[in-house]
């Protein structure tokens, strides 16, 4: 799992599942996952930018720990129907970045490779694009 985001036509970071974290769940995703975002928010908001975090509904970002997790961090989230992925703006950049992948990398590749290969193909996207 990649995790990125994008404040308007900014570029944010990105942040890879680490092989380490276990499967993704709610209780790896408060533990790893929910901190990074909090600590960006924050170091944002000290710029003046004030972010809101949109999430699909996967069960581990669903789940009720995983949303008082995010309440508590002071995360305000935005949520949208269910089925309706035309509403994630990020839908259209994990297009291009898979299509950077298939284009650049198609052989299989270890999962030490897969995360330089998604940070660079994450790189690789343009502020137009956002």
């Amino acid at each position: 799992m990649f995790w990125g985001h994008f404040p308007g036509n900014m570029q944010g970071p990105g942040i890879f599942w680490e092989e380490a974290w276990g499967s993704s769940n709610a209780e790896s995703y408060c533990a790893h996952t929910v901190p990074i975002i909090h600590g960006y928010m924050e170091l944002c908001s000290r710029d003046g930018i004030y972010l809101k975090l949109m999430q699909d509904g996967v069960p581990g970002h669903a789940a009720g720990d995983t949303v008082i997790d995010l309440q508590e961090s002071g995360i305000e989230v935005i949520f949208w129907p269910a089925f309706s992925p035309d509403l994630n703006l990020i839908k259209r950049v994990w297009h291009i970045v898979k299509n950077y992948l298939q284009d650049n990398f198609s052989e299989q590749m270890s999962y030490d490779r897969s995360r330089v290969t998604v940070k660079e193909a994450w790189e690789t996207i343009v502020q137009d694009e956002f």
